[in-house]
């Protein structure tokens, strides 16, 4: 029989508070309904439980930090911080009672329904914020802002609660005393701790911004901008990596409020907003001009009707829709730069260097290659990836963008009217050496009639650099290995290398016939089979930056094409010297 923690504690008194059910528990608390006796009331008691293996002192340690979030959040009192009733300590127990709160968290609340609307995320937004900006200017800083720290009330208001690793950091006293050691500062939650926080550096109300950029990060997509296995390695790529931009997410997302995000998440504390309320201010303005924009294309003459993505972006609907990056396509003569939605990326993350993070991926199966620590922006995955279309919450999923679940296939189709190339990137790990398989099926042509796609890989996670090989099945059986570089943000035609190009006579060219590409990536040297045939020949790419990894993407290069994707894996090159090897 399993036995939950704090299971045995139910029926228990504490204080005038008779412990009646078990709502929650986490490494060392939880939390119970109760009934208290007097007043005769229902509260929720959050119960401390010691560790196994806690000597004397660590258990006075343990004690006196859960009784301090009592103390800390007895004197704060504002509408959107949960009240403390009483604490107090029994039989060992120490005890905090407070409000039970019929609606439970946030994170309860997003299992349940998903992504929210950008209207509603800032409903929950403001709240958070004046809350924070009150306990802020008391001089206690909360250390651990998320979604399961966030009650929801029957009318839809939110309070913050679980100041339990809180401190005060009040002006008139001793610096020496109010500063957070590292052994205090790894209590926050790895998943939205501040960058600060993780090195245990001293600690104000802007880590708790950066908190709250992430929490708001999550409700708007239902995802984290970091994942690893390990919580230093988590802890350590909010430290050193670029989180990914909330446009290749979601439809609805402008480059403003992109902008308002990323810069909540900025690394060094003097980059973010400098309170809560300050980031409020500016997503609410952004969110403004947003619908602004919308409603007024809704009314225009000249463009009567919008596409479906745009028609369910507006700012009343809750359902989050994945909007692709946008590339520049190509002309009848050559290729065209970037679009200019990854100017407003880089623009807006102002970085130059991050550090690469090493960690396991989250599926099981024999590790292969250990990389070495350079410089990159993300994981580097360590283990085969067996279908990574199977990873369906990795990819973006519109109008556009979409799966279709009995197929097993992943499609992705080119609405642009102004040339421009469609490109959903996965938004999971990135590889470095490898031997990449995919099926591509075209399934409605272009007007234009070229009819280019294929596969971005080694992307940098700005997209200003990365590799792309792609086919033409109806263009003469033709294909292209193309390398993109676009440091100085020019937009010119001279980003484009064109590393080969020529026959590919192993294409199926006829209609609903898919085809198989497989690229032995290794090193600079790079070599391809098309549906089982070598394409004959290593290519040797000496160009700078070296773009020795980096993340993958779908490609759908001319306006009108639609391409069903399929069973994409990758696995390790070991062994693998190119494409012509019996061993790939």
């Amino acid at each position: 029989m399993v036995v939950v923690k704090g299971q045995h504690l139910i029926g228990k008194v504490l204080g005038s508070c008779v412990l009646e059910k078990l709502l929650g528990h986490g490494g060392s608390s939880a939390v119970f309904l109760a009934q208290q006796r007097n007043p005769q009331r229902k509260v929720a008691v959050k119960v401390f439980l010691p560790r196994s293996g806690m000597d004397d002192h660590m258990q006075r340690d343990f004690y006196r930090r859960f009784l301090r979030e009592a103390e800390a959040v007895s004197q704060l009192d504002h509408a959107h911080i949960l009240p403390i009733y009483a604490y107090g300590e029994q039989d060992g127990l120490p005890y905090i009672v407070m409000p039970y709160m019929e609606g439970g968290t946030l994170a309860d609340y997003m299992s349940k329904r998903g992504p929210l609307s950008l209207k509603e995320a800032q409903w929950y937004l403001a709240q958070i914020a004046s809350a924070l900006d009150y306990a802020h200017e008391q001089g206690c800083v909360h250390c651990d802002v998320k979604p399961a720290n966030i009650l929801l009330d029957s009318d839809g208001h939110v309070l913050l609660s679980d100041f339990g690793i809180a401190r005060l950091a009040r002006t008139d006293v001793d610096p020496q005393q109010t500063k957070v050691t590292h052994h205090e500062a790894v209590l926050g939650t790895p998943d939205y701790i501040s960058p600060e926080q993780a090195l245990g550096k001293h600690l104000d109300g802007r880590s708790d911004v950066y908190s709250l950029g992430i929490t708001l990060f999550f409700v708007l997509t239902k995802r984290l901008p970091f994942r690893a296995e390990s919580t230093i390695a988590l802890a350590l790529q909010h430290v050193h990596e670029v989180p990914p931009s909330l446009t290749l997410l979601r439809a609805d997302v402008t480059s403003e409020l992109d902008y308002t995000v990323l810069r909540t998440l900025a690394k060094d504390p003097k980059d973010r907003f400098q309170t809560a309320g300050e980031f409020n201010v500016a997503f609410a303005n952004a969110l403004t001009a947003a619908s602004e924009h919308k409603l007024a294309r809704v009314w225009s003459k000249s463009d009567p009707s919008l596409s479906i993505v745009e028609q369910h972006s507006l700012p009343q609907v809750a359902a989050v829709r994945v909007k692709p990056s946008w590339l520049r396509g190509r002309s009848q003569k050559g290729l065209f730069s970037l679009a200019s939605i990854c100017v407003l990326i880089i623009a807006s993350l102002s970085v130059s260097l991050f550090w690469m993070l090493q960690a396991n991926s989250n599926h099981t199966g024999p590790r292969v290659n250990q990389p070495s620590v350079s410089a990159s922006t993300t994981v580097i995955a360590n283990t085969p990836q067996t279908d990574l279309l199977a990873n369906m919450v990795a990819w973006p999923q519109s109008s556009t963008s979409y799966f279709n679940r009995k197929k097993q296939e992943y499609y992705v189709l080119n609405q642009s009217s102004d040339n421009l190339a469609a490109l959903s990137s996965y938004m999971g790990y990135q590889f470095q050496d490898f031997q990449l398989t995919i099926t591509m099926n075209e399934l409605k042509s272009s007007p234009i009639g070229e009819d280019y796609y294929g596969v971005v890989f080694r992307a940098s996670s700005d997209f200003f650099h990365y590799y792309l090989f792609e086919i033409s099945p109806t263009n003469n059986k033709q294909y292209e290995f193309l390398r993109y570089d676009n440091s100085t943000q020019n937009n010119s035609d001279n980003s484009w290398q064109v590393i080969s190009s020529g026959q590919a006579p192993s294409l199926h060219t006829k209609q609903g016939q898919s085809n198989t590409v497989t690229i032995v990536a290794q090193g600079n040297t790079f070599s391809f089979r098309i549906n089982g045939s070598y394409l004959g020949f290593t290519i040797s790419d000496t160009a700078t930056p070296v773009l020795s990894k980096g993340s993958v993407g779908l490609y759908v290069d001319d306006p009108g094409s639609e391409v069903a994707f399929s069973h994409l894996s990758i696995e390790s090159a070991k062994g693998c010297k190119s494409a012509a090897d019996a061993n790939c």
